[in-house]
């Protein structure tokens, strides 16, 4: 069998290549405002490289007298799991309470200054947690794919942060980006140009789309026995999904079935659909995220309030 994927791992996503292509006025930006500790949000569409953006950042930095931390909410969604990921040396205590992981994170930001970075900021259960590290005097960077996630964080909180906006890659930036990682994970003479353009155009700036298709092209022809890609190695390109937590999709799919339902009623309905539901609080959070998202429609204010679907496309929403 001929290899033409010759090594895919600088076609994995998470994958972090020594030098970002396009992006060196947004990197010296977020290094600028770290360097004077400047909290910042970071927005753009899917495949942007955000969150290659800060990661390049906090590994360059260099600074001993700084702790950084990057986080997932996407997968750390919890108060204390997240808390855990950010307190050194937490994995060695057993600490029964938010309140004793909070305690020790504020011993520790009086010996040391401290970056945190929360990608996927939306699916955390609690916002307020992030104004609990500004008043700790932590360096916020946040991570979100819309603009609309602003309108989750408080007045306060927007007020404190500095905003980068991080714009799609054009076509010929995006082809460039994709030469560069074919060059050195593919076999010559594999590809052509020719292909590498036409998943440019296909993707419209989500270089991780782009890198990904590109991989399934090369292991499509791999598998068939071909020295080469050819265009019927393309597979068919989706665009970004809205990326939803397990809770916002259970609260979504149940509006998909009812399509309007009082608060109270909806409530009831998730408490009744999962294992472990989450306070009425963080029921509103979720709600507040659906509105911020274009999936879902607030009705009316607090104990009236009524939430009614919004028709989107079947594959606009993330699955399992």
């Amino acid at each position: 069998m001929s290899e033409i994927l010759v090594n895919s791992e600088l076609l994995s996503l998470s994958y972090l290549p020594e030098k970002l292509l396009f992006r060196d006025k947004e990197i010296a930006q977020l290094k600028t405002n770290i360097h004077n500790f400047v909290n910042t949000i970071i927005i753009g569409p899917c495949g942007c490289g955000k969150t290659s953006i800060v990661k390049r950042v906090l590994l360059t930095n260099n600074s001993k007298k700084a702790f950084a931390c990057y986080i997932d909410c996407a997968i750390y969604q919890t108060t204390y799991s997240i808390l855990k990921e950010i307190v050194p040396r937490s994995e060695f205590i057993f600490y029964r309470s938010n309140y004793e992981l909070i305690k020790e994170l504020i011993k520790q930001t009086k010996e040391r200054m401290f970056i945190v970075c929360l990608d996927n900021f939306e699916c955390m259960e609690d916002y307020s947690l992030i104004s609990k590290f500004l008043s700790m005097g932590i360096c916020i960077i946040l991570i979100s794919d819309s603009e609309e996630s602003l309108a989750l964080l408080t007045e306060n909180i927007r007020s404190n942060l500095n905003i980068i906006r991080v714009q799609p890659y054009s076509l010929e930036q995006t082809l460039e980006i994709l030469k560069e990682r074919a060059e050195k994970s593919l076999a010559k003479w594999s590809y052509s140009e020719a292909i590498l353009k036409k998943i440019a155009e296909k993707v419209k700036g989500n270089i991780a789309l782009g890198i990904n298709a590109l991989k399934i092209s090369a292991l499509n022809a791999q598998n068939k026995g071909k020295k080469s890609i050819e265009d019927s190695e393309l597979p068919e390109i989706e665009d970004c999904p809205v990326k939803l937590s397990f809770d916002e999709k259970i609260l979504f799919r149940i509006l998909q079935e009812w399509k309007s339902l009082p608060a109270r009623r909806l409530y009831d309905f998730y408490i009744q659909n999962t294992k472990h539901p989450k306070s009425e609080r963080s029921f509103r959070n979720y709600m507040e995220s659906l509105c911020s998202k274009g999936l879902v429609k607030a009705i009316g204010e607090k104990r009236g309030r009524v939430y009614e679907i919004v028709e989107v496309e079947e594959n606009a929403v993330g699955k399992d």
